[in-house]
């Protein structure tokens, strides 16, 4: 039996304690045998395996991926690992906004961070004088209650032009709905989780473009990188609830880690 080690032993040639060992245990990620009197005994071979796991774990890679992970080849190791690193960069870029976002907090500010969840919108393109968008909201609105379709939200995504504005008015659906008999559409889209730092705006929508300067000024002020274009969030029986979004970091589903 000198090829193997107590659980003592183990811990001291590894630097993991023993507790931590007895809960590799108990997730069944490491398996040491049982000598005849009921201690734990680990092999050489277990010396890196139990390294592996602690290093993932001070990575933040959830218990259910390293089971899942010493269990599968090369190709889908490697594979794993590109995506723990896609999801650390991302979670990276979270802190970061987050980070800058309370570095520049002050209580008077109107500015504030905002989660987006994905959402299904159908786009229409319409021109008009800036602020001026309200008659095309309201007939695609209608189109959309004609054909019993529920709209969750309002867009306005600008295109081009300055006197005359082209832009994409948008309405948010649900995932399940079938878009059917609707005129002139655009594009219908998905738009990807994020976080948006988001302005209320309360001030005429005529001058809506002090609006956007205010909120381009914060971004660069404080060193966050757009993600997207600022979009106009209308919400509201009619839309009379304003805020602008300007998208700074994609999210992805890093919930649930255990």
């Amino acid at each position: 039996m000198s090829e193997f080690m107590t659980i003592q032993t183990f811990s001291k040639r590894t630097g993991i304690s023993k507790s931590a060992l007895r809960y590799y245990e108990s997730e069944n990620l490491l398996h040491p045998i049982r000598s005849k009197n009921g201690y734990r005994l680990y092999s050489k071979d277990q010396i890196a395996t139990v390294k592996l796991i602690s290093s993932l774990r001070l990575a933040g890679v959830p218990i259910k991926d390293i089971r899942m992970y010493l269990k599968e080849n090369k190709s889908v190791r490697q594979q794993m690992i590109k995506n723990w690193i896609k999801t650390l960069k991302e979670k990276h870029q979270l802190i970061s906004v987050s980070l800058r976002f309370l570095e520049s907090y002050q209580e008077s500010g109107q500015v504030y961070l905002l989660e987006r969840n994905a959402e299904k919108i159908v786009w229409f393109v319409a021109e008009s004088n800036p602020g001026k968008f309200g008659n095309h909201f309201r007939q695609r609105k209608r189109e959309l209650e004609r054909l019993n379709i529920p709209i969750n939200n309002g867009y306005l995504r600008y295109l081009s032009g300055k006197e005359s504005i082209k832009a994409q008015i948008g309405f948010g659906v649900s995932d399940d709905v079938e878009i059917a008999g609707l005129s002139e559409i655009d594009s219908i889209e998905i738009m990807p989780p994020c976080l948006c730092i988001a302005l209320p705006y309360t001030s005429p929508v005529t001058e809506i473009q002090k609006g956007y300067a205010q909120l381009m000024n914060y971004t660069m002020e404080h060193g966050l990188i757009p993600a997207g274009p600022i979009i106009e969030w209308y919400r509201g029986e009619n839309f009379e609830d304003l805020d602008l979004l300007m998208p700074v970091t994609r999210i992805s589903n890093m919930k649930g880690r255990s």
